[in-house]
């Protein structure tokens, strides 16, 4: 879901595996009906000099190596989306799927062949075309590279292309969540084959070179990048989609949001895409220099329980905390407005609400009458910090009202490297509880359940949570031909994972992006809206 709030007198313009036997279904109750036959389709407000022709932003920090597959993070995805695309993407705004490189689709009746429909003409940046050959390459690289995505293309058994404009994908084994592989923000990219092959250094599949240079067909092409210090791209001028709006666009790297800000007031920078207060979108929502756009995702944050060691080892004492909290408080002090508890355990676009409801009503007697009886009533608490100010305000809303409640809750900030570490360590080394993202790499559920609760996987099953009954319900789900047989079997998940106690979803946090009123066109990546859709945004 995406909501644009705008101040007065700003101009409008503004806009992060499926199946189907016969046309109309839908997944997460959003309609999929093209997936058969689909077709894709206080500064001044403008900045002065020889920056009209360049589009400036910040990133908090700097991104993993711009590899298209290696890349499995955050920062850095619009970096991605710039450079490099994919066969599907999902609609702004929505779950469904539109066209990317590839214009229409079709599925077989057993689920198992994908044939897509490429455009024509489409070069990568050597000059190379991007051609059906060329995708059962980069589907190759993907696998042999053999990276956290390379689970996107483990399911395929062939790949061929009888024609240059027709690629066809057969699995080993039917996939209702293959399309959201092909849609997601790390999706698989199109790699020119002749770069690959150019730049190999040993068996390395030019991993070394694409540390600083790309092989994509995007909009715009690496032209710096200096880790520490800024990126900068430069229009491709044979874009199949017609000549980039921007000759240039820099990305400087800048972690004090403080500067950003000051950077952004000045006109240093045309935008900042993530990362500002609350209290600052506010305040930039009633400027009429700035138009604010405030987009929601598929990713939630919510509250991990330890099952394995320390107090929430008990099982009773999880369950009494799933009522306990008084959500709809924390979420609304410390978002101001801009968010809303979350009314079902997952995002909207990816189970109806109805299938997974999570209580509203806050019922503290449960777990007040346990802690009484508590031999040490300590609890570890940990705030992943990527979730910024409005994130560590919640962790410390929830303090408070467990330590009203008895408990004595300590507090403490931790890094994401830690956090991904916590898989490798004994669960006596884990917080007993932690504020984070909760969600997978798309829309489907599957990609929740099998990356975060999947038995013995890793890093994002934190806690190493293993439920034989979990992992057969999820293997059985992402097998099932209709929509409504496969959210029979999700709504058995989330009832699973309910009773176990495991988890407490909190809300899904709004991305806000603050630009110049003289920035049109900004769309965002509907699952995870970190991501700009680049090739749209131009300066009025």
């Amino acid at each position: 879901m995406i909501d644009t709030s705008r101040s007065k007198n700003v101009p409008t313009g503004w806009d992060r595996r499926a199946f189907l036997k016969a046309g109309g279904l839908t997944v997460g109750g959003l309609s999929l009906a093209g997936l058969i036959a689909a077709c894709g389709g206080g500064g001044a407000g403008s900045n002065p000099g020889n920056q009209t022709a360049t589009l400036r932003l910040p990133f908090i920090a700097d991104m993993q190596v711009p590899d298209p597959d290696i890349f499995y993070e955050a920062e850095g995805s619009f970096v991605m989306h710039t450079v490099y695309e994919g066969l599907v993407q999902y609609k702004p705004g929505s779950a469904d799927f539109v066209g990317g490189l590839a214009t229409a689709w079709t599925i077989s009746p057993d689920q198992l062949t994908y044939t897509f429909t490429l455009r024509p003409g489409v070069k990568y940046h050597d000059g190379t075309a991007a051609d059906a050959a060329s995708w059962g390459k980069s589907f190759e690289r993907r696998g042999k590279i053999n990276q956290g995505t390379a689970y996107m293309v483990a399911g395929v058994a062939k790949t061929e292309a009888p024609t240059p404009t027709t690629f066809v994908v057969t699995l080993k084994e039917p996939n209702n969540a293959f399309l959201h592989y092909l849609a997601c923000p790390w999706q698989p990219f199109a790699v020119s084959p002749t770069a690959v092959a150019t730049n190999t250094q040993g068996d390395d599949y030019a991993q070394e070179w694409l540390k600083t240079h790309d092989a994509g067909t995007g909009p715009y092409t690496i032209s710096e990048f200096v880790p520490g210090s800024h990126y900068t791209f430069t229009a491709f001028d044979d874009y199949w989609g017609g000549k980039p709006p921007f000759e240039s666009i820099r990305i400087d790297i800048t972690p004090d949001i403080t500067t950003q800000k000051l950077q952004l007031d000045s006109g240093a920078f045309d935008m900042v895409p993530k990362g500002l207060s609350v209290p600052d979108v506010l305040a930039y929502q009633s400027n009429t220099q700035f138009t604010v756009l405030n987009s929601t995702g598929g990713l939630a944050d919510g509250l991990m329980l330890n099952p394995n060691s320390g107090i929430f080892a008990d099982k009773r004492l999880r369950q009494a905390m799933l009522t306990a909290l008084d959500r709809t408080a924390i979420v609304d002090t410390a978002w101001g407005g801009l968010g809303k508890a979350q009314p079902s355990m997952w995002p909207e676009g990816s189970l109806p609400p109805a299938l997974a409801p999570f209580p509203t009503a806050v019922d503290t007697a449960a777990l007040k009458a346990m802690v009484a009886t508590l031999p040490s009533k300590k609890v570890d608490f940990a705030c992943i910090s990527d979730g910024g100010a409005a994130r560590q305000q919640m962790a410390e809303l929830v303090q408070s009202q467990l330590a009203a409640l008895g408990l004595d809750v300590a507090l403490r900030t931790m890094g994401t490297a830690e956090q991904y570490d916590l898989a490798n360590q004994p669960a006596n080394k884990r917080p007993d509880l932690m504020l984070c993202y909760i969600g997978g790499d798309t829309f489907h559920l599957d990609t929740t359940f099998r990356i975060l609760l999947r038995s013995d996987a890793k890093p994002l099953n934190y806690y190493q949570y293993n439920n034989p009954e979990v992992d057969r319900l999820m293997d059985e789900a992402v097998r099932k031909p209709t929509m409504s047989e496969m959210n029979a079997v999700y709504r058995q998940l989330s009832k699973v994972i309910y009773d176990d106690g495991i988890l407490i979803p909190m809300l899904v946090p709004p991305v806000s992006t603050v630009a110049h009123t003289d920035i049109a066109g900004i769309q965002v990546n509907s699952y995870f809206p970190q991501v700009l859709v680049v090739q749209d945004v131009k300066r009025t």
